[in-house]
């Protein structure tokens, strides 16, 4: 009798025109998005060879100038590339870029807020806050229409579009007790009625994992197949969810109240609240205290020009130049090299405070994200797609360490004031990608409570089902 149901309901939905306005709105979201998430990958892909470029423009820019300064057909000039530190700290065009993941197109998650191309020069620190909003680590929600919005945002809204009625409709139209007068139970009916539900939004899940496949490198499948996981234990949820609302008693208009309530308050209620308590609860220090410490560190510094030359000749005696006074016969060069040095040190408190206010922060939305799953899946796809903060991070890390790489490479030559034509030889950063077990088990809880949730909900409906049998 099962079947028979499974056959009737699957009959009934694809001569249903409702269903078919439904899923084609579906499809067509799902292919927009997919569309849409492309041309912002293919963007990231541009800022990757836009910095290559201008990497190489300026070395050969470099070595044009050069070449006509040696040959005399230039001056020497203040911007004499032939200087290692004119060249670091002023020619020089440096990039520490982050690939853009082929799953870039799937969820864009942070990389429309964080640089993917990260400015470097020796006399700087890196930084990912410039262009972005340090102040607010958690606006994974706002952002481009992409696959995971729709899958996020659009995916439950046809869940429910199609299974509020289950029960409640039979009911209402006077059905539902000549069905129960067929051997058949109210499980048995149940099951046969959202099963083809689940299989056709599965099977919508699938083909499009199919297109996704097609059109990504092999390489890129193991997280596709995590996305795709992601993606089906979150519809598992919301199945779950409207079926333990449809099973309880009540009409459709209810039902339906409830359940588009339900999908409001967990979408898009719960992630502005925890947005606004991440914000209060743990606060960055303001953007302007960093701008005012920098100022002060930057007058102080260079006010105690004359100490902080001898602290620096102290520690680099070789580097002193002969005489009474060392600090008269001091050049530029060596007055920058001292001030940045300084300068950083009085930062550093300031701008540990503020790292670890941020990472206090992301301690804390990694706790409150259990409370939607919204936020659970969308924080989901973008760490599988390789566009959350877990790879940013990772960038940032590596991008610290080739500026220290590059502060090792120039500050010899420009303490030394040889002639510099090395600008070939300036070390190139790559990034290294982590283990893909690594991005499974940073999932894995993630994935698990969207998979404990739905079975908690299926539990409740099954158990509402068994009520309504006994009464």
């Amino acid at each position: 009798m099962f079947k028979t149901v499974f056959r009737w309901e699957l009959r009934a939905l694809l001569r249903d025109p409702a269903f078919w306005a439904v899923l084609i709105f579906g499809i067509v979201a799902l292919g927009f998005a997919l569309i849409n998430g492309e041309r912002w990958r293919a963007h990231l892909d541009e800022v990757r060879v836009v910095a290559a470029q201008q990497d190489a423009s300026a070395r050969a820019a470099a070595r044009a100038t050069a070449a006509r300064i040696d040959s005399g057909q230039q001056p020497p000039s203040l911007f004499d590339p032939r200087s290692a530190f004119v060249y670091a700290d002023y020619l020089m065009s440096h990039f520490a870029v982050l690939p853009a993941t082929p799953l870039a197109a799937l969820t864009v998650g942070q990389s429309d807020l964080l640089p993917s191309a990260l400015p470097l020069a020796p006399g700087r620190l890196p930084s990912l806050a410039d262009g972005s909003e340090p102040e607010n680590p958690h606006r994974l929600l706002i952002g481009r229409f992409d696959p995971a919005f729709a899958v996020i945002f659009l995916l439950p809204l046809l869940i429910i579009g199609l299974s509020y009625a289950l029960l409640a409709g039979e009911r209402e139209r006077g059905t539902l007790a000549l069905l129960l007068a067929q051997p058949l139970t109210l499980r048995a009916l149940f099951v046969g009625k959202i099963a083809p539900r689940i299989l056709l939004v599965v099977g919508l899940l699938l083909a499009f994992a199919a297109i996704s496949a097609a059109i990504v490198p092999v390489s890129a499948w193991p997280r596709l197949a995590i996305w795709f996981a992601i993606a089906i234990a979150y519809a598992a949820f919301w199945f779950a969810f409207t079926a333990a609302v449809v099973t309880r008693r009540g009409n459709t208009a209810t039902h339906a109240v409830t359940l588009a309530a339900a999908w409001l308050a967990l979408t898009l209620l719960v992630p502005t609240l925890v947005n606004l308590a991440v914000k209060t609860i743990v606060p960055v220090p303001s953007r302007v205290e960093l701008i005012l410490a920098s100022r002060t560190a930057t007058d102080q510094a260079t006010a105690e020009r004359s100490n902080l030359l001898g602290a620096f000749y102290e520690d680099h005696p070789d580097l002193a130049p002969a005489g009474s006074d060392a600090t008269h016969g001091a050049d530029f060069i060596t007055l920058q090299l001292a001030t940045s040095q300084r300068v950083e040190r009085d930062l550093a408190p300031v701008l540990a405070r503020f790292s670890d206010q941020l990472a206090r922060q992301r301690r804390l939305v990694e706790k409150l994200k259990y409370l939607s799953p919204a936020l659970l899946a969308q924080s989901a796809f973008a760490d599988a797609a390789g566009t959350g903060s877990a790879r940013y991070d990772r960038f940032f890390e590596q991008a610290r360490t080739h500026h220290a790489e590059l502060r090792a490479f120039f500050e010899p030559r420009e303490l030394n004031k040889d002639k510099f034509v090395a600008w070939d030889d300036v070390p190139g950063f790559d990034y290294v990608e982590e283990p893909i077990i690594s991005v499974v088990m940073r999932l894995a809880p993630a994935f698990g409570a969207l998979l404990f949730a739905a079975l908690a909900f299926g539990l409740l409906s099954w158990l509402a089902l068994r009520r309504q049998i006994l009464a």
